[in-house]
């Protein structure tokens, strides 16, 4: 292996972390601590700390996601085994991380309303006043979703490149 293989390598690991760590936070989030705040089994304030907390995982994730991404991009985007179908899936992920990073940004931008809505009125949830889930959650589940599916694409264009390769 050359150290060029290493650095792609180390970097393709750190990318495939950050992915996890959001992703995996987002399922974490839906299938664990929204049922519970949802039974009342957390209080606002504990809300609003876990969210602080994710936030800045996430952040960071996306920060890691953009750096490493455009380096794995060019990594394959200048071989010679890159085809059109490999650049087209690859567009399809960037516009669906776009979009992902795009429903963070207005999910962090609804919750910083929502908590200064809330310390104005007490009894408020993350589920709102009547109980049905906000527009902010469907975002969540929105993210979630997309992030699986951005890691199928991530494994088909693994597939696509080792195709690629073979056929050489």
């Amino acid at each position: 292996m050359s150290p060029g293989d290493i650095f792609i390598l180390a970097v393709r690991w750190i990318h495939t972390i950050a992915a996890v760590a959001w992703v995996g936070g987002s399922l974490f989030y839906l299938v664990v601590l929204r049922p519970v705040s949802k039974k009342g089994g957390s209080d606002v304030a504990g809300n609003s700390a876990v969210a602080n907390e994710f936030r800045s995982v996430v952040d960071t994730a996306v920060m890691v996601l953009i750096i490493t991404g455009v380096v794995l991009a060019f990594d394959r985007l200048t071989s010679k085994h890159t085809d059109v179908t490999y650049v087209s899936v690859l567009g399809v992920k960037v516009a669906l991380t776009l979009w992902m990073f795009w429903l963070a940004g207005v999910l962090q931008k609804r919750r910083r309303s929502r908590a200064s809505t809330s310390s104005k009125v007490e009894g408020s949830s993350l589920a709102g006043e009547s109980g049905k889930p906000s527009r902010a959650l469907s975002s969540a589940n929105l993210v979630a979703i997309i992030g699986i599916v951005v890691f199928l694409i991530s494994d088909l264009l693994q597939a696509l490149f080792e195709d690629a390769l073979k056929a050489v």
